[in-house]
């Protein structure tokens, strides 16, 4: 890989929103991309698409990571600093996450909790922290961008006084937490937390909102720049309340 090149993983990225990020950011012929996800052949199909669509002018390269299986974490730093040649991780885009992965009702309240958390939370901060080496190796400014939500703002869920989606709500405050603790704790590093609003994506099971191709902007924006302070929770149209 050229030094001069940006090099930027997106996890969770062979679908949904990483996936409009990686189209994105493999029209840029000054990144390197690298596509992540759990499953090796999805991950392979995800960059031989993006490789032949019109325009894609970046290097892409696949990682394969399941961020509920610390293993499978340190495996893939291990894969990426091998790709890498040497040279650092610019940008960490810390996109994959579940909303509804159990059947509360057959499974109970506890393992919904434990699944959620266990992506959302447990799996993303572990990431970040097994990466970080790699991030500090970067001279372009290195930064963390997670992929949070609205939903996870305690301001804004105690001004709106609603209980829907419990589980998923906490996930993303403890996301919201994890990343200040991430900023405090390595102020070389900025991190942010990036808001895309609600997509048309299995993560909601298509259940209506914006094509990802929008959503996804506000992830690019903020992988691509140091952008706002860190840390910090941000959407499309500014701050956000933590």
């Amino acid at each position: 890989m050229s030094q001069s090149k940006l090099s930027i993983l997106v996890t969770g990225s062979n679908q949904g929103l990483g996936f409009s990020a990686a189209r994105h950011l493999s029209k840029l012929p000054d990144v390197h991309l690298f596509i992540c996800g759990r499953d090796v052949n999805r991950v392979q199909e995800a960059v031989e698409k993006l490789k032949l669509e019109e325009g894609c002018a970046a290097e892409i390269d696949t990682i394969v990571m399941d961020i509920t299986d610390d293993a499978s974490i340190h495996a893939a730093v291990a894969d990426l600093e091998k790709k890498l040649g040497g040279a650092a991780l610019d940008v960490l885009v810390n996109n994959a996450a579940v909303a509804l992965e159990s059947d509360i009702e057959r499974d109970g309240l506890r393992t919904r909790f434990e699944n959620t958390f266990s992506a959302n939370a447990f799996g993303t901060a572990v990431a970040a922290e097994a990466f970080l080496p790699l991030l500090k190796r970067s001279t372009a400014g290195p930064r963390i961008v997670n992929v949070g939500s609205s939903a996870g703002s305690c301001t804004q869920m105690a001004e709106t006084r609603s209980a829907a989606w419990m589980v998923y709500k906490a996930s993303k405050s403890a996301l919201n937490s994890i990343a200040i603790s991430l900023a405090v704790a390595n102020p070389d590093v900025h991190v942010v937390v990036v808001d895309p609003g609600l997509n048309v994506t299995r993560l909601n099971t298509y259940g209506g909102g914006a094509d990802p191709s929008e959503g996804s902007q506000v992830i690019v924006d903020y992988a691509l720049e140091i952008k706002g302070n860190s840390p910090g929770f941000y959407n499309a149209q500014g701050a956000l309340p933590w």
